[in-house]
C-alpha cells in the first residue's frame, strides 16, 4: 500500500511540475513570469505572503501568511522565529546525530543520544529526558501558529523495509479565529523497528495550544503528552562483528545486523513525559489617538499603548519512567537490589509557579530597555523504589522538595545595533538555599565598508544543586544515596561573524567546580575476557576544578551554483577522564544548489561526519544514561568518515529527499564504526522524507 501511495505521490509531483512548465512557458509568451513562491523553515513551515493564485488547485486566493513565536517559560515574553529560513538541508532533520551530526547515539533512530560538543548538552532534573531531545520539545522552544487561513502541515520519513525500517509521521495544524487568537495541534509517532535485534523505538507525541494576545490580557497555553517505549539490547556481543567480521567466521561469513547477538533481549525502558504550560499577563497603559485621512472622511484609531504588565507563568511537569527486564539476564548486573519481578521505576512532579512586574521595553525615551522583577515558588517530588525494612516489592519511598526564589531581568531587544538580556536568579528558601545564578548576552551589529559584522559576546555565574538522582537513585542494579556540593559554573564566550565572508567564528571557557557526573565500569563481552559487570556505575563528583574549551569556525564557500559548508570545532578537557571530549569534531557539506524551471529548488550532494578519537562515554541500559568508562576495558571510538549522498527538492508546498546513508561502510581499513561503544550505526540503505504543507 505505501508503494502505491508513493507511486502516486510521486506521478502527482511530477505532473505539477509538468503543469508548472507549461503555465510557465505560456506566461512568458503572454509576458508574465509567474508568481511567487514561498519559503520554508527547517521544520517544514512557510512564511512569506503569495498574493498570486495557484491555478493548478483553485481559481481564489488564499492567504499564506504563517508567523511563529516561542513563549519564554518564566516571564512568558513572546519571542518571534524566523519562519522563512532557508529551505535546503532538509534531509538531515529526521537524523538523531543532529543537523551537524555532532550527537553520539545507538543507531536507531530515536535512541537515546548525547551531544560530542560540551556546551551543547542539556541540563534538567529528570535526567532521563535529557538523552531524548531528539523527539521532546521542551514547552519554552514549541512553536506556536499564528496564520491568515488554516495551516497543516504533513511529513513522512522512511528508511529500510517492515523488518528492520524505521517510520516517522508528523502532522502539525493551527488555526486564527482572528489575528489575536488562535488554536493548533501536533501529532508525532516515530517507529524505529532497529537494523540489530533487541533495539525497537516506538514513541508517540500529541499537543494542543492555545492563545489570546488582547491589548490587556494576554494569554498562551500548552498541553503535551509524550510516550517513548525503547527496547535495549546493551550493544552486540562482540564489536569483531562489524571490525572484522572474516575473524569471526573464519573467512566463510559476512554478518548481517539481524545475525549478530546481542548482550540483552526482553529489556526495556518505557518514559511517560507529561506538560502543562500557562503564560499569562495583564497590561496597564493607555489608548491614544491616531487619525488617518482618507477621500472624503477622516478616520480616528485608537492605539492601545502598554506601559507595563503583571504576569504569571505555571509549568506543570508529570513523568515517569520505568526499567522492565523480563529475562533476568544473568553475568550482565553483579548487583539485584530488589526481588526480581519488583517495580523499577521513579516518579517525578515539578510544579513552577512565577509572578512578577514587567517595565515594557521602548515607552520612555530616557530608559532604553525593559525590567522584570519576579518571585517563583517551585515544588518538587521524586517516588523511588525502596527494600528498606522488609517491606517488599511494591514499597516506594517519597522525596519532596521545594525553593522560593527572587528573579530580575533586563533586556533591550529594539533597534539594529545594539542589544543585550541579562537574568538574575537566587534562591531565598528551601532545598537548593544559596543557589543562584547571573547570565547574560549582548550582541552588536554595525556596517564595515560593504559588510555586516556582528559581535556576541555570552556567559553566566552559577552555582546550582544538582539533579536530585545524581544525589538518590534506587533501582534494582543501581542504587545511591549521596551528599554532594553545589557546582559552581562559570562560562564567558562570544562570536564574530561577517556576512560577506560567509564566517562565524565562537570560542568560549568554562571552568567547573564540584563537577557531578555517571561512571563505572563498561560491561565487557565474555569473547574478550570474563564478563564484568556495570554493577559500579555511580554519581560522582569532583571536589577541583575542570576546565573546557571550545572554538568552532563556520565558514561556508559558494562558487556560482557550487556549495561548500562546514563546521569545525575544536574543544578541550583538563580532565579527559572525568569529562571526555573530542579534540577535533567536523562537519562538512559539499552540494550543488539550482532551480529547474522557475519553480523546483534542487539541491544535490553529500556531507560528511567526523571526530578524532576519545574514550565516548557507554551506556547504561538500567539506567537510560551515559556514562564515563573507568577501568582497563575502555573502548576508543572515532577517527571514522560517516558519509551520506543525498538530493533535496522544494517544489511549491512540498518538499521531499532521497538519501543513501552510510556510504562509507566498508571502504576504509578502519572499520569503527562506531558512536557509542558495542552500539554499532547502521549500515547503508536507502532514506526518503517528505513534508507537505496545506492552506485553507
Amino acid at each position: 500500500m505505501r508503494r502505491v501511495l508513493l507511486g502516486i505521490l510521486l506521478a502527482g509531483m511530477l505532473g505539477t511540475l509538468h503543469a508548472q512548465e507549461s503555465l510557465r512557458m505560456a506566461g512568458d509568451r503572454m509576458g508574465d513570469s509567474g508568481g511567487g513562491i514561498p519559503t520554508l523553515n527547517q521544520q517544514g513551515f512557510a512564511g512569506g505572503e503569495q498574493t498570486g493564485r495557484d491555478s493548478t488547485v483553485t481559481d481564489r486566493s488564499v492567504p499564506r501568511d504563517v508567523k511563529m513565536f516561542h513563549v519564554g517559560t518564566t516571564l512568558g515574553n513572546i519571542v518571534p522565529i524566523e519562519t522563512d529560513t532557508a529551505v535546503y538541508n532538509f534531509q538531515n532533520l529526521h537524523f538523531a546525530d543532529g543537523l551537524n551530526g555532532e550527537y553520539n547515539y545507538l543507531g536507531n533512530m530515536g535512541s537515546p543520544r548525547q551531544s560530542r560538543i560540551f556546551f551543547n548538552r542539556p541540563e534538567g532534573q529528570f535526567v532521563f529526558t535529557d538523552a531524548l531531545d531528539f523527539f521532546l520539545t521542551p514547552p519554552g522552544e514549541y512553536n506556536f501558529i499564528n496564520t491568515k487561513s488554516p495551516f497543516t502541515n504533513l511529513s513522512y520519513y522512511r528508511a529500510g523495509n517492515k523488518i528492520n525500517g524505521e517510520e516517522w509521521v508528523k502532522a502539525y495544524f493551527g488555526v486564527n479565529a482572528n489575528k489575536r487568537t488562535g488554536i493548533g495541534f501536533n501529532f508525532d509517532y516515530l517507529y524505529g523497528r532497529g537494523q540489530y535485534d533487541h533495539q525497537s523505538t516506538a514513541y508517540v507525541n500529541g499537543s494542543l495550544y492555545g492563545y489570546h494576545h488582547g491589548d490587556r490580557y494576554e494569554m498562551n497555553a500548552l498541553v503535551s503528552y509524550n510516550k517513548l517505549r525503547m527496547a535495549e539490547n546493551g550493544g552486540i556481543s562482540d564489536d569483531r562483528y562489524v571490525t572484522n567480521p572474516e575473524a569471526m567466521a573464519e573467512g566463510k561469513k559476512t554478518y548481517r545486523p539481524a545475525d549478530m547477538p546481542t548482550n540483552l533481549q526482553s529489556t526495556w525502558n518505557e518514559d511517560f513525559v507529561r506538560t502543562a504550560f500557562l503564560a499569562h499577563d495583564y497590561k496597564l497603559g493607555y489608548y491614544k489617538a491616531r487619525v488617518d485621512s482618507l477621500p472624503d472622511t477622516v478616520v480616528t484609531h485608537y492605539d492601545f499603548i502598554a506601559v507595563s504588565k503583571v504576569f504569571h507563568t505555571l509549568e506543570v511537569n508529570s513523568n515517569s519512567r520505568r526499567f522492565i527486564d523480563y529475562a533476568n539476564t544473568k553475568n550482565y548486573y553483579a548487583q539485584d537490589y530488589l526481588p526480581y519481578d519488583s517495580i523499577d521505576g521513579t516518579q517525578y512532579l515539578r510544579i513552577r509557579n512565577t509572578v512578577g512586574l514587567t517595565l515594557i521595553e521602548g515607552i520612555n525615551k530616557w530608559i532604553p530597555f525593559g525590567a522584570s522583577a519576579y518571585v517563583t515558588h517551585e515544588y518538587r517530588h521524586f517516588t523511588l523504589p525502596d527494600s528498606a525494612g522488609g517491606k517488599g516489592r511494591d514499597h516506594t519511598h517519597s522525596y519532596k522538595e521545594s525553593n522560593i526564589s527572587l528573579g530580575g531581568n533586563l533586556r533591550r531587544t529594539i533597534g539594529q545595533s545594539f542589544h543585550f538580556d541579562a537574568t538574575a536568579e537566587t534562591v531565598l528558601a528551601g532545598t537548593d538555599l544559596g543557589a543562584f545564578s547571573l547570565a547574560g548576552n549582548a550582541d552588536l551589529n554595525f556596517r564595515l565598508w560593504k559588510d555586516t559584522v556582528r559581535l556576541r559576546a555570552e556567559g553566566y555565574i552559577k552555582n546550582t544543586n544538582p539533579s536530585f538522582y545524581y544525589r538518590h537513585y534506587h533501582s534494582q542494579h543501581y542504587w545511591w544515596d549521596n551528599e554532594l556540593s553545589k557546582e559552581f559554573r562559570t562560562r564567558i564566550g562570544g562570536s564574530l561573524s561577517i556576512d560577506r565572508w560567509r564566517t562565524r567564528l565562537y570560542a568560549g571557557v568554562e571552568n567547573i567546580k564540584n563537577y557531578t557526573y555517571l561512571a563505572g565500569t563498561p560491561y565487557v563481552p565474555g569473547v574478550y575476557s570474563t564478563p564484568l559487570s556495570l554493577s559500579h556505575i555511580t554519581a560522582r563528583q569532583y571536589a577541583g576544578n575542570l576546565q573546557v574549551l571550545n572554538a568552532t569556525l563556520y565558514q561556508d564557500f559558494k562558487w556560482g551554483i557550487l556549495h561548500w559548508d562546514n563546521q569545525v570545532t575544536a574543544q578541550y578537557s583538563s580532565k579527559p577522564e572525568i569529562l571526555p571530549l573530542p579534540l577535533l569534531n567536523v562537519y562538512s557539506n559539499l552540494y550543488l544548489k539550482f532551480t529547474y524551471a522557475k519553480v523546483l529548488k534542487i539541491q544535490i550532494g553529500a556531507d560528511a561526519r567526523y571526530f578524532s578519537r576519545y574514550y565516548a562515554p557507554d551506556y547504561a541500559p538500567a539506567l537510560q544514561q551515559f556514562f564515563v568508562q573507568e577501568g582497563e576495558h575502555k573502548v576508543e571510538l572515532g577517527g571514522y568518515p560517516f558519509i551520506n549522498a543525498y538530493a533535496n527538492f522544494h517544489l511549491k508546498q512540498v518538499r521531499f529527499y532521497v538519501m543513501y546513508y552510510h556510504v562509507t561502510q566498508g571502504l576504509f581499513a578502519n572499520s569503527n564504526s562506531f558512536l557509542v561503544p558495542h552500539y554499532p550505526v547502521n549500515p547503508r540503505m536507502f532514506k526518503l522524507g517528505l513534508s507537505w504543507n496545506f492552506w485553507d
